[in-house]
C-alpha cells in the first residue's frame, strides 16, 4: 500500500465507516434511551391504576362499615376512579400503533363504566339498609369487575412494554457496531503501515513522469550527501563548463589497493542483483523504481547514482534518477554534451564502462553505459565507496543493473 491514492481512498473510507458507525451508534443510543424513559414512564402510571383500583376497593368495603360515613367513601371513591381513569388516558396516549394495547384499553373503560354503575348500586343498597345484598355486591359484582379493569391494564401494558423495553438489544447492537468499526479501523491501519521496504532510502525522480511512463511523483528526498570531486568529473560542471584535458588515473596507494580487494563484494551480491533486476523489470510507479535504485546503489556500495539519458535530439545526456544528492545541488546540474571530457560522457560516446579510480581526497567512479538494439540510450554514474570501483565483481554487478535500467529508457530519441 504505496501508492498515495490508494492509501488516500482507504483513510477516507475508513473515516465515513467510522463516521456512519458513530452516527448508528448515536441513534441506537437515542432509541434505548426513548425506550427507558418510555418504561419508566409506563411503571409510573401502572403504580398509578393499581393504587386507584385498591382504593376503589376499599372505599367499597367502608360503605358496609357503620358509622364509617357514606359521604366520606363516596368521595374516596370518586377520587380513585378519577386517578383510575386519567392511568388509562395516560396509557392510551402511549397506545398509538398498538393494536393489542388498544383493544385491551377499551375492555378496561367498558369495565370501568361497569364497576361505577356496581358502586351506585351498592350505595342504594347501603342507603336502603339492606346490607346483605350491598354486601353482595361489594364481594361478587365489584370484585369481579376491578378484576376485569386490572387484568385489561396488565394486558395493555404488557403489549406496550414490548415495544419499551429494547435497551439489551440495543446496546448488544452498540457493541457490534463499535467492534466492527474497531475492527475496520485496524485493518485499514494494517494495511496503511510502512513495509520493509518502505525503511530504505528514497531516490529523486527529476524527470518528467510520462519519461517512464509513470504516474506518480515522488514526496521526499534522501538526506543531502556531499558531492566531491568525482562526482563533478561524472556529472559535468555546475556552474560553468571547463574543457580540460582528459585526467589521467590518479595512482592508487597499494594500502588502499589491498583494502579494495579485501572488501569485495560477498558471492551472494548476486543473488541481491538478480532481486533488484526483478524488481526493475517488475516496477509499476516512481515509488517502487526509487526503491529498486536505492537497492542497487547499496549494492554497488554507492554514495551517490545518476541515471543519465539522451535528449530528444540525441545530441546531449540529462539526469533522469538519482540517488545520494541534495536537491538543490541537482536542480544546478546541466546536461551533459556528448564530446563533454568526463567519463560520463565517453562511456556514452563509446559504450563501454568506464572507471575512475579512488584518490585519498575523493572516492572512486563508475560509469556503464545503458545499450539497447537501437544504441546508447543513457549512462548508469555511481560514486563507489572503499576502492571497490576497481573490483571485477563491482563492475560486473553495476553492468547487470544497467542492463535492466536500459529495458525501462525509451527508445525514440536513439
Amino acid at each position: 500500500m504505496t501508492r498515495p491514492a490508494v492509501r488516500l481512498v482507504l483513510v477516507l473510507l475508513l473515516i465515513a465507516g467510522v463516521g456512519a458507525a458513530g452516527w448508528q451508534l448515536y441513534m441506537l443510543e437515542k432509541r434505548r434511551l426513548d425506550g427507558l424513559r418510555q418504561q419508566q414512564s409506563l411503571d409510573a402510571v401502572r403504580e398509578q391504576v393499581l393504587h386507584a383500583i385498591d382504593d376503589s376497593r376499599t372505599a367499597q368495603q367502608a360503605y358496609l362499615a357503620k358509622g364509617q360515613g357514606l359521604d366520606f367513601w363516596e368521595a374516596k371513591f370518586a377520587e380513585a376512579t378519577a386517578g383510575l381513569t386519567q392511568g388509562l388516558a395516560a396509557l392510551r396516549a402511549q397506545a398509538n400503533g398498538q393494536p393489542a394495547a388498544v383493544e385491551a384499553l377499551d375492555a378496561a373503560d367498558r369495565a370501568l363504566k361497569v364497576y361505577e354503575g356496581v358502586d351506585r348500586k351498592i350505595r342504594g343498597f347501603v342507603v336502603n339498609n339492606t346490607d346483605l345484598m350491598a354486601a353482595d355486591a361489594v364481594y361478587e359484582d365489584g370484585l369481579k369487575t376491578s378484576g376485569v379493569i386490572r387484568s385489561s391494564v396488565e394486558q395493555a401494558l404488557a403489549a406496550l412494554v414490548g415495544p419499551a423495553r429494547t435497551g439489551y438489544d440495543e446496546r448488544r447492537m452498540q457493541y457490534m457496531i463499535a467492534g466492527a468499526a474497531a475492527g475496520a479501523g485496524i485493518f485499514v491501519s494494517l494495511l496503511l503501515l510502512p513495509t520493509g521496504r518502505r525503511t530504505e532510502p528514497e531516490v529523486e525522480l527529476h524527470a518528467p513522469a510520462g519519461s517512464l511512463h509513470l504516474s506518480e511523483r515522488p514526496l521526499r528526498v534522501d538526506p543531502p550527501v556531499m558531492a566531491s570531486p568525482a562526482a563533478d568529473s561524472m556529472r559535468g560542471p555546475i556552474a560553468e563548463p571547463v574543457v580540460a584535458p582528459p585526467p589521467a588515473p590518479a595512482p592508487v596507494p597499494v594500502e588502499s589497493r589491498r583494502a579494495s580487494v579485501a572488501t569485495a563484494l560477498p558471492e551472494d551480491s548476486l543473488d541481491a542483483a538478480a532481486k533488484v533486476c526483478t524488481d526493475l523489470a517488475r516496477v509499476k510507479d516512481a515509488d517502487e523504481l526509487r526503491d529498486a535504485l536505492g537497492r542497487a546503489a547499496r549494492l554497488l556500495d554507492a554514495s551517490g547514482v545518476i541515471v543519465w539519458v539522451t535528449d530528444g535530439g540525441g545530441k546531449s545526456l540529462k539526469p533522469l534518477l538519482t540517488y545520494g544528492y541534495p536537491e538543490e545541488a541537482l536542480r544546478r546540474i546541466p546536461t551533459l554534451p556528448k564530446d563533454q571530457d568526463n567519463a560520463t560522457a565517453a562511456a556514452w560516446r563509446d559504450a563501454v564502462t568506464q572507471v575512475v579510480d579512488a584518490t585519498d581526497s575523493a572516492p572512486g567512479a563508475i560509469a556503464v553505459p545503458l545499450l539497447v538494439p537501437q544504441g546508447c540510450v543513457g549512462v548508469l554514474a555511481a560514486e563507489i565507496r572503499h576502492g571497490r570501483e576497481s573490483a571485477t565483481t563491482t563492475r560486473a554487478l553495476a553492468q547487470i543493473v544497467a542492463a535492466q535500467l536500459a529495458v525501462l529508457i525509451p527508445t525514440e530519441s536513439v
